[in-house]
């Protein structure tokens, strides 16, 4: 019996996909639409398929698809892990803003309360001081007194109603302080408790990216080891190395993801070519700074290995846009905020977006996210291009900085480019 046939008879394929069902509800991904047979080959099914020709075809054909579904599902676990970690980038972004305002209105609050408190001081020592002069019967005063008495009591009388006004003014100023720092008060506490649940939040964040980090690396780690006891395989049925098998199911990947996500001449694909994210576009850019460039390049590649962390920006940790960020900081251009969606929206604020239609440039930035739409509302990840092919990330947990041909799976149709 052959090999395929023996494992269609197998009843493990539904727990393998059940499985692989439940790992994509845990990462918070769609699960790979991929038909898996109900078994991975085992070295008895190779050698069983090399009894004739046909079956060796059927072999290597089920192997192939095999090592393509697993791919794909590693794919989309780094693809959530690096979703969840620009998530709690954006969470401690929000936190970073409420604790400046908390701090601010904290400081208002207590300027006001002093302010007030002069005022108040202020106003008592006018109604002391009108309780004082203020004694007595002005105007029979008027009338019994003596022209010269007469004409000190109209000078006093004088004085009484212009302190009267700047009384008037002093108590009403004391109200207003008051009531100033009645309101300050109160917005300093509504931004203390805003501050504590976007604190509560980021926390949230962090946890959900390293779980997500975690589930990465272990789905990736199993797919690896999977994926080259099968790439021995197909160089057994082949005649070929598990190198040369590695390397062309790689080309495979990336050709796919590439006709993927091809930009169509003109511009946009992923709802990039309308909408507000097209508006930061620069139709006839400029060449970019060599200089510029050069040094973000060069400060990006002096961290090549160094690990990965949530909200790292060196000298000794990374995440991707702190690497993005500081590698240009180097060269005294700032690209936007920590964080791969607020370096997107400051690229395109300042009408630094260039179509990638019109071609990828050393010191390019690279954007990606889900589908490679543009209007998404989070740009999961980026990356510094170092030419028109390769490209310099800090891609997730576990994985250090590095340098990758660039991917163009769920990359957006436009690049930033900081200078030119």
């Amino acid at each position: 019996m052959p090999a395929a046939t023996r494992r269609s008879a197998r009843s493990w394929g539904a727990a393998a996909a059940a499985a692989s069902l439940t790992l994509a509800l845990t990462l918070g991904v769609a699960p790979v639409a991929v038909a898996t047979p109900s078994d991975y080959p085992t070295w008895q099914d190779v050698q069983n398929a090399k009894r004739s020709q046909a079956a060796k075809q059927a072999e290597i054909a089920t192997i192939t698809k095999l090592v393509q579904s697993l791919q794909k599902q590693a794919d989309a676990a780094e693809r959530d892990a690096q979703t969840k970690a620009e998530l709690y980038s954006i969470a401690q972004l929000n936190l970073d803003a409420a604790t400046r305002k908390s701090a601010q209105l904290t400081a208002a609050r207590r300027d006001a309360e002093k302010q007030a408190a002069a005022s108040a001081r202020r106003a008592g020592a006018i109604v002391a001081q009108l309780a004082r002069t203020g004694g007595g019967d002005v105007t029979l005063g008027l009338i019994t007194a003596s022209r010269h008495d007469t004409d000190q009591l109209l000078e006093r009388l004088g004085s009484m109603n212009r302190l009267s006004a700047v009384s008037k003014e002093i108590l009403e100023r004391a109200q207003f302080d008051k009531n100033m720092a009645t309101a300050l008060a109160k917005q300093a506490t509504v931004a203390k408790s805003r501050r504590t649940a976007l604190a509560a939040d980021a926390q949230q964040a962090a946890d959900a990216a390293r779980k997500a980090a975690d589930a990465a690396d272990a789905k990736v780690a199993s797919i690896q080891a999977k994926q080259t006891v099968m790439f021995s395989q197909l160089a057994s049925l082949k005649g070929t190395t598990a190198a040369v098998e590695k390397g062309y199911q790689t080309r495979l990947a990336i050709e796919a993801a590439e006709a993927a996500a091809k930009v169509p001449a003109g511009g946009g694909s992923g709802g990039g070519s309308g909408g507000g994210s097209s508006t930061g576009v620069d139709p006839d850019p400029g060449p970019p700074s060599p200089g510029a460039v050069g040094t973000a390049i060069a400060y990006a590649e002096r961290q090549l290995g160094k690990p990965y962390a949530l909200g790292g920006a060196g000298p000794t940790y990374w995440d991707c846009s702190g690497l993005t960020m500081m590698s240009y900081r180097a060269a005294g251009v700032n690209i936007g905020p920590h964080g791969s969606t607020s370096q997107y929206n400051y690229m395109s604020s300042h009408g630094r977006l260039v179509a990638r239609s019109s071609g990828i440039v050393a010191g390019d930035l690279l954007f990606y996210a889900d589908g490679g739409n543009a209007n998404a509302a989070v740009k999961y990840h980026v990356a510094l291009a170092i030419n028109g092919s390769q490209m310099i990330e800090a891609p997730r947990p576990g994985v250090p900085v590095r340098i990758v041909g660039i991917r163009t799976l769920d990359l957006v149709p436009y690049v930033g480019r900081p200078t030119g």
